[in-house]
């Protein structure tokens, strides 16, 4: 059977996937540098393509460049190349190439590289969650060994903040022992209207590792940091803060630290059919109250689209204490298997 751990994860998603979203009306136009013109429903645009979506054709999506105009009666957040978001309806453009935004302040003409992203504000919350999740099961029935790793990824992103929750379980069962690790991380993080400057983040997370022979541990922290590199095609960001975390090893006694959190991740992305993503994230934990100790993690997932929201998914991660209290200090898995995302 599954442990506790893995049903939340399942049960998280279920009940985040259940709900209907409204769609508003598909009264949207978008004019293509060839002649062509579309009506439908701007879904979004991010990694330079417009997700356009028609009632007879489906959803398409557009590469940006190839768009001269778009009309619609809707407010939008755009997101500028320089980090600035920006809140307003579309008017018509002076020429194509050009957006022309109306806000509350007047006309701001737009060149149509300078934008990164964009998304409607009518947008409703399931249309701003993003969920994927990644399963792989095994077992080989001549060492009568079987492997379960589940791995899932929530996250939701409003106009001034993200939210994230990352869970991985991998569970290894044989006539002989039974192994386990896990992690889930909660993290929040809040900019102001220019996303390029610093941003403030809030996490939590909560480790087991049988290898290490860490029963639990549990962590609450908070950092300043910055989004270095913020792109239609690749994101780089840096974290530094504090935490404190309570732990258990098996066999000792409950034990308290703070420690120093630095982290940085790097995604690029490419959102052409088949779609591709890779996002890389490594973590340093010197501690301030243990002198000499130093905890580190690190994951690397590769998501390759199959077909329509179903990936061919690789995942890897370690993670290292050079106190541990078994007899190893780090401990690793590469796993893969299939992914869908919502």
């Amino acid at each position: 059977m599954l442990d506790k751990q893995v049903m939340v994860i399942l049960l998280l998603t279920a009940a985040l996937a259940s709900p209907l979203a409204l769609a508003k009306p598909k009264t949207d136009v978008v004019r293509m540098y060839n002649g062509d013109k579309i009506t439908g429903e701007v879904v979004s645009l991010l990694g330079g393509i417009l997700q356009f979506k028609t009632d007879a054709m489906g959803t398409l999506n557009i590469e940006w460049p190839e768009i001269a105009s778009i009309q619609s009666g809707y407010h939008y957040e755009v997101r500028l190349s320089d980090g600035e978001r920006m809140f307003g309806s579309f008017a018509e453009s002076g020429r194509p190439g050009q957006i022309e935004l109306v806000d509350i302040y007047g006309k701001h003409t737009l060149e149509w590289l300078q934008v990164v992203e964009l998304r409607p504000i009518e947008d409703s919350f399931l249309e701003r969650l993003d969920i994927y999740l990644a399963t792989t099961f095994s077992y080989t029935k001549a060492s009568s060994v079987g492997q379960v790793s589940l791995n899932t990824e929530i996250s939701y992103e409003d106009e001034s903040s993200r939210n994230t929750f990352n869970g991985r379980s991998d569970i290894v069962n044989s006539n002989d022992e039974r192994n386990q690790s896990s992690r889930f991380d909660i993290n929040r993080t809040n900019w102001g209207n220019n996303r390029a400057g610093l941003y403030r983040s809030l996490f939590a997370n909560y480790e087991d590792n049988d290898e290490l022979g860490l029963t639990r541990r549990i962590g609450v922290g908070a950092g300043l940091g910055r989004y270095f590199v913020d792109t239609h095609r690749s994101r780089l960001t840096g974290t530094t803060g504090l935490q404190v975390i309570t732990e258990r090893f098996r066999g000792e006694s409950t034990n308290e630290d703070v420690e120093l959190f630095l982290s940085t991740t790097y995604s690029t992305w490419k959102f052409n059919t088949p779609e591709l993503n890779v996002d890389i994230n490594f973590s340093l934990y010197p501690s301030l109250t243990d002198a000499g100790r130093v905890r580190g993690d690190g994951n690397l997932r590769i998501r390759w689209e199959l077909i329509e929201d179903l990936y061919w998914d690789v995942t890897a991660w370690v993670t290292a204490d050079n106190e541990a209290e078994n007899d190893n200090n780090v401990d690793y898995a590469i796993t893969t298997g299939v992914g869908w995302t919502y």
